[in-house]
């Protein structure tokens, strides 16, 4: 019995991740890159996911949540990534690990960022369904509509996904 005491406070405890660990990659640091145009966004990109790799389950989320604050404060005046999905994932996953994301969706319509990307509109309006605010989660898809946010397509079906799960709007 005491054995096994001290092999469960010893060994590694790592969340679990679908896709795997490679263990070259937690080797790594995770700024360490050579600068191409893109270098900004992808440095914190890969910290991040570095972040979610390394950090232990029962600490992780706050530790994610640092990484994620840091790299959003930091891509928040790169105007040039504003219409970059991959910057939209960065808030989007950051506005996900908060009780209340609804500053982090007013500042994103503030800065325009993600303002053509479907993305934004389903995440602002699933967290406005989540909250019990059905009309103004219509509207967020509807003006995400009148926007052509890209993939319209894909816009276009969440929302009547959305208007046959909820009760009639009025």
């Amino acid at each position: 019995m005491e054995l096994q005491e001290g092999w469960d406070t010893s060994k590694e405890n790592f969340a679990p991740m679908r896709a795997g660990r490679q263990a070259h990659e937690l080797q790594k640091t995770p700024l360490a890159s050579s600068k191409t145009p893109d270098s900004e966004l992808e440095e914190q990109r890969r910290y991040v996911k570095w972040t979610q790799e390394s950090f232990p389950a029962s600490g992780g989320k706050e530790q994610l949540l640092k990484a994620l604050e840091a790299a959003t404060k930091a891509m928040a005046g790169c105007e040039r990534y504003y219409d970059d999905p991959r910057l939209l994932r960065l808030w989007i996953q950051y506005a996900d690990c908060l009780p209340d994301p609804s500053d982090v969706f007013l500042f994103l319509q503030d800065r325009g960022i993600g303002r053509d990307l479907a993305l934004l509109y389903e995440a602002y309006a699933t967290f406005l369904e989540l909250k019990g605010a059905f009309p103004r989660a219509d509207l967020v898809y509807q003006s995400g509509i009148d926007r052509l946010a890209k993939p319209l397509e894909r816009l276009k079906q969440k929302h009547a996904g959305f208007q046959q799960r909820m009760p009639v709007l009025g």
